[in-house]
């Protein structure tokens, strides 16, 4: 029987109750910078991850927007704001790839428990926090 059909997919149990239906969403990142010896910063980086912690009863369809370039340039909106470009974007089997795509909307149906909704590399200049001379 088809997925679409049957509305079963692999990651995620027919029939799940929850007495309380709860989602957590953490965006966990990392900064790489190089630094040159006379303290010039060659590169930067941001290596990012959307996490997740599911507690919803059926099969509930979610939906997680983006501020990112690509969907700006899509919609053709003006944003005043910094917009981020992504690059290397890896999503969990549940994301509807089709759908992010064509909208630029994460739309997913999550597995219960925790998981990680996507990973996601930024390129981008940051001044460091810390300093370091040795």
């Amino acid at each position: 029987m088809p997925t679409a059909a049957s509305n079963v997919v692999s990651w995620r149990t027919d029939g799940i109750k929850h007495n309380k239906n709860e989602i957590y969403l953490d965006v966990v990142e990392k900064l790489n910078i190089l630094v040159s010896n006379n303290g010039t910063v060659l590169r930067s980086e941001i290596i990012g991850a959307i996490k997740m912690r599911s507690s919803l009863s059926g099969m509930p369809e979610l939906k997680l927007g983006l501020n990112d370039k690509t969907l700006f340039e899509l919609t053709g909106k003006q944003s005043r704001n910094k917009l981020i470009e992504l690059e290397d974007v890896k999503f969990h089997q549940c994301v509807r790839l089709n759908k992010f795509d064509t909208e630029r909307l994460i739309t997913f149906i999550p597995p219960d428990g925790e998981f990680e909704l996507m990973s996601y590399r930024v390129d981008t200049h940051v001044k460091p926090l810390i300093w370091v001379e040795a």
